[in-house]
């Protein structure tokens, strides 16, 4: 009875152990699907600067990347944080710091066991046993050589001349199998374009990809812009085609035209998330799809 009540404690322990790695893989795939990446962005001109600001973070702020750029600096910055700690500077300091210990390695005085005089020695040595070599052909084995030499290229010349037609029909054979090949190629992509599964395909991977940039698409947008033209007509134009787009930014953005200078200044914010769930659903119905898997199939 003992044994049998010891087993059960053992088994007892581990059935915790497991429903306490579940409920963490649970709370895992909850924060991934539930928890949103957040985004925000931001930027700026005036009559001599002009910059901009982008970030995204996730899990309240416990993961983040920025990326910003001012013309004053004339150039990009950017910086990833894991819980507050900025994970580039710590890589690059570790990188420096394994750099200066292989300089340290490096200046170390180094012996050579070759003197500088047994160099020259030995470019001397080479140097006279080339010369005895080179001194050892007479001018007749030169003259033969020489024979050797024009009446190889004379032959390879004929040769080459013989098989001119030959490779002029292989040219054209093989021109004739490519457009062949072209035109069945045509022939079929015509036929898969016209098929009606691609069709139904196309339509629901265009659905779910409209849904995504709805879903995805700015919560918050805020600011003011300046601009203008030398051409009125043109301002007023693209005063027009701005106000397609008002019920985006809503009130909260204003557009100021000037139509006696060209001109174009202003400030822009705006945010938004994404929910990975969204993505998830979104995506399963895209692969659950028998169309969508019969256009996969084909470009595989």
């Amino acid at each position: 009875m003992a044994v049998l009540h010891m087993i059960l404690i053992v088994f007892k322990i581990l059935g915790v152990f497991l429903l306490i790695i579940l409920g963490i893989l649970m709370l895992a795939v909850a924060v991934i699907l539930f928890c949103p990446v957040r985004y925000r962005a931001e930027g700026y001109k005036d009559e001599r600067t002009y910059g901009g600001e982008v970030g995204i973070s996730w899990l309240f702020h416990l993961i983040s990347f920025r990326i910003w750029y001012e013309s004053k600096k004339g150039k990009a910055e950017y910086s990833v944080r894991i819980l507050g700690i900025p994970v580039l500077k710590l890589i690059s300091g570790i990188a420096d710091r394994k750099e200066k210990k292989g300089r340290q390695k490096a200046e170390q005085p180094l012996h050579t066991e070759i003197s500088l005089e047994e160099k020259v020695e030995k470019k001397k040595e080479t140097s006279k046993k080339s010369g005895d070599l080179k001194s050892e052909k007479t001018g007749e084995d030169r003259k033969a050589h020489r024979t050797k030499q024009v009446k190889k290229s004379f032959v390879s010349r004929i040769r080459k001349i013989i098989q001119i037609p030959g490779k002029i029909l292989k040219t054209l054979k093989n021109f004739q199998l490519t457009a062949e090949h072209i035109c069945a190629k045509i022939k079929n992509i015509k036929i898969f374009l016209e098929n009606e599964k691609f069709k139904r395909g196309k339509s629901l991977i265009f659905q779910e990809a409209r849904k995504l940039l709805a879903h995805g698409s700015p919560r918050k947008i805020k600011g003011s812009i300046k601009f203008g033209t030398e051409d009125p007509c043109l301002t007023g134009e693209i005063l027009g085609a701005a106000g397609i787009f008002y019920p985006l930014y809503g009130e909260n953005f204003n557009i100021e035209p000037c139509f006696d200078q060209t001109v174009l200044e202003g400030t822009v914010f705006f945010k938004g998330r994404i929910y990975g769930i969204f993505l998830l659903i979104s995506a399963l119905r895209i692969i659950r799809s028998r169309d969508v898997r019969y256009i996969i199939r084909h470009f595989n």
